[in-house]
């Protein structure tokens, strides 16, 4: 431990041990640099052939995944090969294991679907990434209750088929006989490749213990499927049986595979099938009765299906309309209402999908999409719909810049029917994102042949030659789109590309000239991402000390906030701006109100340190008080250091903390 400690006190401060396992050591360390958690591994390993290739390396660090931690660095110190990943706060599935929690099968599908999208993007890599030692340790349940796949060894730095280790019960055979020996290869041909089909194997081996509450035997007794059916349904234990296929080329071909079999576990359950079969034949019969009584009832029971209807178009209709007046409280819960009436429709999950998306909040509109639909049996998933819906979860990808998804989801979209030429115009700009260039021009060509407008044609081009950094040409069609269009959103997206444009370039005064232009030409209802941009040109302009831009930002955040589109950084900006301009007193009100919004946050007590440091400087020496600022920033510590956990560093917190070491040294405390 304490030769770590020297070993890193460069960079590293190891603050203590997590465990050992076959990898090796893990302690958890702080960053000095980066001022936050890190997880330090130590291989244990050691082999003649082991290197450090740079290339190899960046690829590491490049991972970008929901369920990954992020890779930050990896050091061969005097012979020693350590992994440097970000810390994920939460609790392994081991540690569960061994409290006794039990898991619902709706979790483990939605973690099973979560752990082979992790996987699958690990296998797409070049070289493929084998992570080697799946297992309950070394999967973490976070506190949003997601997985995250932690310790993925570096066997792909090593020579073909080198493993770091086995772990009994969740190693596939052809790794267990590497391990073991290696003469044993000769024996067995059929088990010398370790591949992905040897991580498949070791998910359905943890998922076997998560369900059954004990290990996989390495001799089988034959009844593994009876014990996941004591906890699970048919379709889920099938799943897991045909991960754990002592013959590789028996199990799933690669993870997304098994990644669609977790998705449709409710299709391939004989139970959920009896039970249609049932409910078709009940209705069936009632069809029988109500030929009977028809004419009594018949009218009556039409008549109810009439209202139901009604109420649901109402329910709906409802949704649309909060949704487009940004009431997006009150359109979630109509959609309650509405699938409570009918639970099969997929209208009401689009509007709210919908939602979703207008309020920017893309990975929840993915994870409803995913989960809340594509889950839900009651769902009429083959609904015409669908393809809408797939329409919004590849939207959401690639507002996170997430192009390789996108284009996968956007093709799942038009499989489920969907023809809009809109969707082939964002097809091909998600095409050309994604650095395939050449087949976005063929789709939008398809678009094109559709009927796609000339306004859209010139935007799409421009999105094409933006993807290609050709900033003069994709300027010219923007220009081209924003002079010809009577779309406000495809007007205001031009804008917002053109402005964007030039922030990459760090052009700010151009970009503040056609944020200016957009807002003079777009309606009130469109400018809400115009003035937050505007607001930040503006701040981003103010080097100088330019009173009049201050005045605007100041203004711009009201109208912001009248117009109810107000967030946490419109309020923040508002109070630097003020102080600023030395309006304390205004300052102090936004402040309030802040915490009042937002509650505890260490960056309200930052600000109120700092607006009591202007305070007292406005005094004379003899009658300066800093008990008060003392006590904010005391308060801004303790919480900075607290939401470290989550990987956030702030530089202004290092400042505070040098003006409170003067205002100390200076006698003042």
């Amino acid at each position: 431990m304490n030769n770590e400690k020297n070993i890193f006190s460069d960079t590293y401060e190891i603050i203590g041990y997590l465990q050992s396992g076959s990898g090796g050591a893990v302690y958890k360390a702080y960053h000095k640099r980066l001022k936050k958690e890190v997880v330090l591994k130590r291989i244990k390993q050691k082999n003649v052939n082991m290197r450090i290739n740079r290339q190899e390396v960046d690829i590491l660090k490049n991972l970008n995944h929901s369920y990954l931690p992020q890779v930050l660095d990896f050091l061969n110190v005097d012979g020693e090969i350590y992994t440097v990943m970000s810390f994920i706060p939460g609790h392994s599935f081991k540690e569960l294991l061994e409290e006794g929690v039990h898991f619902t099968q709706n979790q483990l599908i939605r973690w099973g679907m979560q752990l082979c999208s992790a996987l699958y993007y690990l296998h797409s890599q070049n070289p493929p990434i084998v992570h080697g030692d799946i297992k309950p340790a070394n999967i973490m349940l976070t506190p949003q209750g997601n997985i995250c796949l932690i310790d993925f060894n570096i066997s792909f730095f090593m020579d073909e088929n080198t493993v770091l280790g086995y772990t009994e019960g969740y190693t596939s055979p052809e790794q267990y006989i590497i391990a073991l020996d290696k003469k044993s290869i000769h024996a067995i041909p059929n088990h010398t490749v370790v591949d992905e089909k040897s991580d498949i194997y070791s998910v359905g081996a943890t998922f076997y213990h998560l369900i059954t509450g004990h290990k996989l035997e390495r001799r089988r007794s034959g009844r593994e499927y009876e014990e996941l059916q004591e906890h699970v349904s048919e379709g889920l234990a099938s799943v897991i049986m045909k991960a754990i296929v002592l013959e590789r080329d028996k199990r799933y071909a690669n993870a997304y595979e098994m990644y669609q079999a977790f998705q449709n576990i409710c299709k391939k359950d004989k139970r959920y099938q009896r039970l249609l079969t049932r409910e078709r034949a009940i209705r069936a019969g009632l069809i029988l009765l109500l030929g009977i009584s028809i004419a009594g009832t018949g009218y009556g029971i039409h008549e109810v299906k009439l209202e139901r209807l009604e109420k649901y178009n109402n329910l709906v209709e409802k949704q649309v309309i909060y949704r487009e007046a940004g009431k997006y409280g009150k359109e979630r819960k109509v959609y309650k209402s509405a699938i409570k009436v009918f639970p099969d429709k997929l209208e009401s999950y689009y509007q709210n999908a919908y939602t979703l998306y207008d309020e920017e909040k893309y990975e929840k509109c993915i994870d409803f999409v995913e989960y809340d639909v594509l889950q839900n049996e009651k769902a009429d998933i083959i609904d015409e719909r669908m393809g809408d819906l797939y329409y919004l979860e590849a939207e959401s990808y690639f507002q996170l810049e997430d192009y390789k998804n996108s284009v996968d989801i956007f093709e799942k979209a038009f499989q489920f029917g969907a023809k809009d030429s809109l969707y082939y115009r964002d097809y091909a700009i998600a095409l050309a994102y994604n650095g395939n260039t050449e087949k976005a021009e063929e789709i939008l060509q398809d678009a094109i042949d559709k009927g796609l407008n000339e306004d859209s044609i010139h935007f799409t081009k421009g999105e094409i030659e933006k993807a290609l950094n050709n900033e003069s040409d994709a300027i010219s069609e923007f220009r081209q789109c924003i002079g010809i269009t009577k779309d406000d959103q495809l007007k205001t997206r031009a804008y917002l590309l053109l402005s964007e444009i030039y922030e990459e370039a760090g052009e700010d005064k151009e970009e503040r000239a056609i944020l200016l232009e957009a807002r003079n030409n777009l309606p009130m209802e469109n400018q809400m991402q115009i003035l937050e941009k505007l607001i930040q040109v503006d701040i981003n302009l103010d080097d100088d000390g330019d009173t009049q831009l201050r005045n605007e930002a100041i203004n711009l955040s009201k109208e912001v906030i009248e117009q109810g589109w107000e967030t946490y950084t419109t309020y923040n900006n508002l109070a630097i701006l003020y102080q600023k301009q030395k309006n304390l007193a205004e300052t102090a009100d936004i402040l309030t109100q802040m915490i009042e919004l937002y509650g505890d946050d260490y960056n309200i007590e930052k600000r109120l340190a700092f607006l009591e440091i202007d305070k007292q400087e406005q005094k004379g020496n003899d009658f300066r008080d800093y008990s008060a600022f003392e006590k904010y920033y005391e308060r801004a510590e303790k919480l900075y250091y607290a939401q470290l956990k989550s990987n956030d560093t702030d530089s202004e917190m290092q400042l505070l903390e040098n003006v409170y070491q003067q205002v100390r040294s200076g006698g003042w405390l």
